[in-house]
């Protein structure tokens, strides 16, 4: 092959990578800013039909912090007023009398503490030995059980749990890494991130793990993924463009949506009830707030 005939297919090849890496659809922003301290955040979820959002703030430079954003008012208070140890990944059941939460125990081990809302009772399973813990709780559709990512055996998989934190049952097992579960509202599947291909990628598969189908096919990590209200679409993270944005995508890998388009970074998505709309955590001009987005 001539030296024209070869950057001819290296042009045609260079058109076709950049037609895979671009979403079926790139949208402009619409957000509005819902905090306004600036302050490091992570992990938010709606709470009372929507009403509320539960998230995680660096209060101090040694404490993660539960905290709770109604939005009407726009105030924040702690959801635990006289904790010292540091709270992260907090969700909730559908009826929002359960909600499950990472606790830190040590610099280097946290436990999963499962909270009755109702009854002001909890119960947690502790962390093992050496660096480990469990993350990314999740209810299952009828609140009977929690769902959540542990490493043991050399491969961190996702296990259940019932809401005495017994009962534990492997639901996901493959090599490499398996995170940020969360579950159908039909409470039928169950999507997750995995590197069991080489890198972060969307899983869906049926609640006990069978039937196991990749939705993304990207070079780059996608992560964090959260299925909308209507069971039809996953939101999730992407690096795909070189920096953290919002994607949504339909559950059979189709229809592509860029959310944010910015030089900053956009993380943590949570679907508002409606399925409109997204908040993250966001970084504009170096400040990190919550923000809120609309979904096509």
């Amino acid at each position: 092959m001539d030296f024209f005939s070869m950057s001819k297919w290296l042009s045609v090849l260079l058109i076709v990578g950049i037609t895979f890496l671009i979403p079926s659809r790139v949208r402009a922003e619409e957000s509005i800013r819902l905090t306004q301290d600036s302050l490091f955040k992570r992990d938010p979820t709606f709470v009372d039909q929507g009403k509320a959002i539960v998230f995680v703030l660096l209060e101090r430079p040694e404490q993660l912090r539960l905290m709770k954003l109604d939005l009407a008012s726009g105030k924040s208070s702690p959801l635990h007023q006289d904790e010292n140890r540091s709270e992260l990944e907090p969700r909730f059941s559908r009826d929002g009398r359960y909600y499950a939460y990472i606790q830190s125990r040590s610099p280097a081990s946290v436990a999963m503490v499962i909270r009755d809302a109702k009854e002001k009772k909890e119960v947690e399973i502790p962390p093992e030995s050496g660096f480990s813990g469990m993350r990314s709780p999740v209810f299952a559709h009828d609140g009977s059980r929690i769902y959540y990512s542990f490493a043991e055996e050399g491969r961190q998989q996702i296990f259940s749990v019932d809401l005495q934190a017994a009962n534990r049952k492997k639901v996901v097992d493959s090599r490499g890494i398996n995170n940020w579960p969360d579950i159908s509202p039909d409470g039928k599947h169950i999507v997750f991130s995995s590197t069991r291909d080489g890198n972060y990628e969307i899983y869906l598969s049926k609640i006990d793990g069978s039937e196991l189908v990749r939705v993304t096919e990207s070079p780059f990590m996608d992560i964090r993924p959260r299925i909308s209200p209507d069971g039809k679409r996953i939101a999730f993270v992407s690096t795909r463009d070189g920096n953290y944005e919002l994607y949504v995508v339909d559950v059979d890998g189709t229809n592509l949506v860029r959310i944010t388009n910015h030089a900053e970074r956009d993380d943590f998505p949570d679907w508002h009830p409606e399925g409109k709309r997204l908040v993250s955590v966001s970084e504009r001009a170096g400040r990190k707030d919550l923000y809120l987005f609309m979904v096509p």
